[in-house]
């Protein structure tokens, strides 16, 4: 063994043990029981080509033609989605630190640090995104894929041809899938478009990245099988939903991010309140009226998680149904709600990386209120909140970031 490579190991020997552990803890995490499209894509190329299955659900039911290729051809060899799972966390929680944390924490202690506050996401959303074999296909793996790429695209002054060719070549997988594609559009225009607001010359690389990433786009949302999947979803889950206005779908996708916002299991909003607070009270300058508006609604948040009956009016922890659409204390609820993440952008707007922050927190609850167009806005449970999810931990890491550097700032004076 060379001298270097000694040299390496023993550097980065804790950072590689830990990499490996979490290799493994992830592995023993993963659900096999629940099989639920897990058996269809194992058998789906028995009795017909590659081709000629993708072509079928195409026109039939999906635009996910690279997931859902990925899915057929891999689902059947355990130890490749057995080092896949742990792959896309860590590159996950490596696009997070480096948007975040990246001149705070070296990527030693940043990683591993993203990676645990990953483990605080609700535990319903980890399991049907990232421990169920189809959900991790269809969920963390293009997203964790499009976290990278947009990571890459808003830092592209400093990456270099390699990374580069890697964000473009992340595409196709980061663009795969409705909830992915569409944040990823969202932050990389916004932050092409502040550029040029900026007068900055659009480079090369940003016109071939935002054309490839619309193109993979609109092959995934304009799939002919997309329509006759939305009507054949409503006969099974949802009948009356035709005769619902947009102002009551979107409120049910607002139901679904209230109910996720006060429940005591969402751990990664903890940290996420607490720590603003934290920063709104004693590290912000010059307050003002909305500073501590934020606060009072923080704190209303955080009681609001508490196991108590004491706010059960305000809690409104039931989903909407027949005459839940004429309770007061619904729409109080929501509200509120709506106030919390109102909070949340405003003090990331006072963070350092706020441009990078509000974009990824408003693409994420934007993104979130669209899936109340679909019918399947309750079946399918809790996976739909893995990118808002997401958000908050890029926000709590950001926060940190924040703490870190105004408290070495302090004591450095």
């Amino acid at each position: 063994m060379s001298a270097a490579l000694k040299t390496t190991l023993l550097r980065n020997g804790a950072f590689i043990a830990f990499l490996l552990i979490a290799t493994f803890w992830i592995g023993a995490h993963i659900n096999r029981s629940i099989f639920i499209d897990n058996d269809m894509f194992r058998h789906a190329l028995d009795h017909r080509s590659l081709l000629s299955f993708l072509h079928m659900r195409y026109m039939t039911w999906s635009g996910r033609v690279v997931i859902e290729a990925a899915l057929a051809e891999t689902i059947r060899y355990a130890l490749f989605w057995k080092l896949l799972i742990p792959f896309c966390a860590v590159l996950l929680a490596y696009a997070i630190w480096s948007c975040t944390l990246r001149s705070s924490l070296k990527p030693a202690f940043g990683i591993p640090l993203v990676m645990g506050l990953f483990l605080l996401l609700p535990h319903e959303v980890t399991e049907e995104s990232v421990y169920w074999l189809s959900g991790f296909y269809n969920y963390l793996l293009p997203v964790s894929f499009a976290f990278f790429s947009i990571r890459v695209f808003l830092r592209q002054d400093e990456a270099g041809n390699t990374m580069r060719f890697l964000s473009l070549a992340a595409l196709p997988i980061g663009c795969s899938i409705e909830q992915s594609s569409l944040l990823l559009l969202f932050c990389t225009v916004i932050s092409t478009a502040v550029s040029a607001l900026g007068r900055r010359r659009v480079s090369l690389y940003s016109a071939l990245y935002l054309t490839l990433a619309a193109i993979l786009s609109a092959i995934v949302l304009a799939a002919p099988g997309n329509g006759r999947r939305y009507i054949a979803e409503i006969g099974n889950w949802l009948p009356e939903f035709p005769q619902y206005d947009t102002l009551q779908k979107l409120s049910l996708a607002l139901d679904r991010i209230h109910r996720t916002s006060i429940s005591p299991d969402n751990h990664i909003l903890l940290p996420a309140l607490g720590l603003s607070l934290c920063f709104l009270a004693f590290v912000k300058q010059n307050r003002g009226f909305q500073d501590m508006a934020a606060m009072g609604v923080m704190l209303l948040g955080l009681m609001l998680m508490l196991p108590t009956h004491l706010l059960g009016p305000l809690r409104c922890d039931r989903f909407l149904y027949d005459l839940n659409w004429v309770s007061l204390n619904t729409y109080v609820a929501f509200f509120l709600t709506l106030c919390l993440f109102v909070s949340i952008l405003w003090c990331a707007l006072s963070l350092k990386n706020a441009a990078t922050l509000l974009s990824f927190l408003t693409g994420g609850f934007i993104i979130t209120i669209l899936t109340g167009l679909s019918p399947t806005i309750y079946a399918s449970s809790h996976r739909i909140l893995l990118v808002l999810d997401l958000t908050l931990l890029l926000y709590t890491c950001g926060m940190i970031h924040t703490l870190l550097t105004q408290t070495r700032a302090r004591f450095l004076r």
